[in-house]
């Protein structure tokens, strides 16, 4: 229920145990015409309150403020031959950082996040941190072709991925 509507009711509510505690305990009771009066005046103010249009929930955001991720991937180990291209033997520097709806950082550790690595032999890494980075010192990616590094937060569903290739 949106606030004016509560405030609506609560003044309707307000004002009829108001008319009825000031009248007289001599005095006959209301008639029905005042009542009706205090709810279609009520009803009037609820049905002209504007409402206020809702922003549907995304994914993200739901239990730890996360909205989106950012990812960035770097050569931690080995050459780079120009954007996103790596020499072989490349083994990556991997940052993300947790986003909530208006870009600030999500800090601490609420978060479930996953970094996958395709085409290698250490498939998953896995932090509670929502700001984090990990890299590695052996050769990760030895064979030419294209990879995408992805990061997913599992508490949000909020992801990220990053395309690269090595020759």
């Amino acid at each position: 229920m949106n606030i004016r509507r509560i405030v609506a009711s609560a003044m309707v509510s307000t004002a009829a145990a108001a008319t009825l505690a000031a009248a007289p305990a001599a005095a006959a009771p209301a008639g029905p015409s005042v009542i009706t009066d205090l709810l279609n005046t009520g009803s009037a103010i609820l049905r002209s309150a504007p409402q206020t249009p809702r922003a549907p929930q995304s994914p993200g955001n739901l239990r730890n403020g996360v909205a989106s991720m950012n990812l960035t991937v770097t050569n931690y180990y080995g050459r780079k031959y120009g954007p996103d291209l790596y020499a072989t033997g490349f083994a990556p520097g991997v940052t993300w950082s947790a986003r909530d709806r208006g870009n600030g950082e999500v800090k601490g550790q609420n978060c479930q996040v996953e970094v996958s690595f395709p085409g290698t032999s250490f498939a998953t890494y896995r932090s509670a941190a929502c700001q984090g980075d990990v890299g590695f010192t052996s050769f990760f990616y030895r064979t030419p072709g294209t990879y995408t590094i992805a990061v997913v937060d599992r508490v949000s569903g909020a992801s990220s991925s990053k395309t690269f290739r090595i020759s």
